[in-house]
């Protein structure tokens, strides 16, 4: 259950507009959607950035990165949709759990590297 007010086509104008394209592309508009459906711009913002990040990413690519990164940030909306994404793509569910391993792994790394304070001594050469 949702913590905030969703707006399923009750936001402004501009809102309503984009959720009616979202629905089309799914059949209903998704509760992420709805979430940010009040303010139109703002809407239209998020959507602008995430069809912008990753641009010379194929598709596969994408989701495989979309899904490690809500796994490790725990969120399971996202991992849900992406999986579904990621699927349609042409990845395969080894393909998905290895993405979340490598992403488990990396973040375990982090945190210990964080918490200790080590200092960065391997780097790529500048060019």
């Amino acid at each position: 259950m949702s913590s905030i007010k969703l707006y399923n086509k009750t936001g402004d104008e501009k809102a309503v507009a984009i959720q009616n394209a979202v629905e089309k592309q799914f059949g209903f508009v998704p509760q992420v959607f709805q979430a940010m459906g009040r303010n139109g711009d703002f809407l239209e913002a998020v959507l602008k950035i995430a069809e912008a990040a990753g641009k010379g990413l194929d598709p596969k690519t994408k989701e495989l990165i979309i899904i490690a990164c809500s796994a490790v940030n725990g969120c399971q909306y996202c991992l849900d949709a992406h999986r579904a994404a990621a699927l349609q793509a042409g990845c395969t569910d080894e393909e998905i759990t290895a993405a979340v391993e490598v992403a488990a792994s990396i973040s375990l790394f982090n945190k210990f590297n964080g918490a200790i304070g080590l200092d960065s001594d391997i780097k790529a050469p500048m060019k």
